[in-house]
């Protein structure tokens, strides 16, 4: 299940026309349209993947930040008694695909990668009232899993490992939310007087006007720079951390999408820094933007980051 090739291994041989047709670029742009422009829904399979996980998942509902998502596997073949069969013909793959209702549980959008398919309200409704112990009539073009006679089944081991994948997808780290009514203190309202500005550039090797931007909480701190300052100022490196102020949830919302992955990894990979500090660094740079911007109402926040992308001509702040 880990095996980032899966569904690659498929996509690729589409491309190649030795798979359905109904997984090449060309099928998926058809179907579900430029992937900036996708809005998460229930029935869609897509893949989820954070660092070295590759899973699919069928969206039965979408919860904030997260959607409520059951497991899809294509290879090897595999189900178990609580798991929804979809024959063949009926799927973007082109071969039985099974839907492990039984692990249906929560997954953060910001894993979500691309769309492959879609299935019908049928399949969805169905994986539900599976998921909850209640028992429905069987869709179309599918059938019920089969019982797992023993742990040893090679289904068993399947089934753990989506288990454990699912697991490790829920662990990605997801950006600093601000919560309704919240206050949280800066750096310099927890220094006080004790704020020595000058010693405080010469240990992080950085500039006055940078500096700042941390004492106000308005820049993400790397784990070196945490414990520096915690050294420096005698704060607790927990008390430091939580001196960045959170990100208000309508940023965290658009920043988490699968629309802005492509341009995380890019900037992962240009900075050589991982995907989650690169959204970091990021976000933090779009809230400084429109921080610095007048008007009210909620800003349009897919507009600020490309400003803020446009703007840029240095590292990705402090990334």
């Amino acid at each position: 299940m880990s095996d980032p090739r899966i569904p690659q291994r498929f996509l690729d041989l589409a491309e190649q026309a030795r798979a359905p047709r109904g997984l090449s670029d060309q099928a998926l742009r058809d179907r579900f349209g430029v992937l900036a422009d996708v809005e998460i829904q229930a029935g869609q399979v897509w893949q989820a993947r954070w660092e070295d996980v590759s899973v699919l998942v069928l969206i039965v509902a979408v919860e904030g930040r997260d959607v409520l998502a059951a497991p899809v596997t294509i290879d090897p073949p595999a189900d178990d008694a609580h798991s929804l069969v979809l024959e063949g013909p009926s799927t973007a793959f082109g071969i039985d695909t099974t839907v492990w209702a039984g692990l249906t549980g929560t997954v953060p959008i910001r894993v979500l990668e691309r769309p492959v398919d879609l299935c019908g309200d049928e399949v969805v409704q169905w994986t539900r009232s599976a998921s909850e112990g209640r028992s429905g009539d069987v869709p179309a073009g599918a059938r019920r899993g089969h019982v797992i006679s023993s742990e040893l089944d090679p289904a068993a081991l399947v089934r753990a490992e989506l288990a454990d994948d699912l697991e490790a997808l829920r662990q990605a780290p997801g950006l600093p939310a601000a919560a309704p009514g919240e206050q949280s203190r800066g750096l310099a309202s927890l220094l006080g007087r004790e704020l020595d500005l000058a010693s405080l550039c010469s240990a992080l090797h950085l500039a006055q006007p940078e500096v700042m931007k941390i004492l106000r909480g308005k820049v993400p701190l790397t784990a070196g720079q945490i414990e520096t300052i915690a050294q420096l100022t005698g704060l607790t490196a927990e008390r430091v951390a939580a001196s960045v102020r959170p990100l208000p949830l309508g940023l965290v919302v658009r920043m988490e999408h699968p629309r802005w992955r492509p341009t995380w990894q890019e900037r992962a990979r240009t900075y050589r820094v991982s995907e989650a500090r690169a959204r970091l660094a990021g976000s933090y740079g779009t809230y400084s933007l429109a921080a610095r911007q007048t008007g009210g109402g909620e800003p349009d926040w897919d507009e600020r980051l490309r400003q803020f992308l446009r703007d840029e001509d240095t590292g990705p702040g402090g990334a």
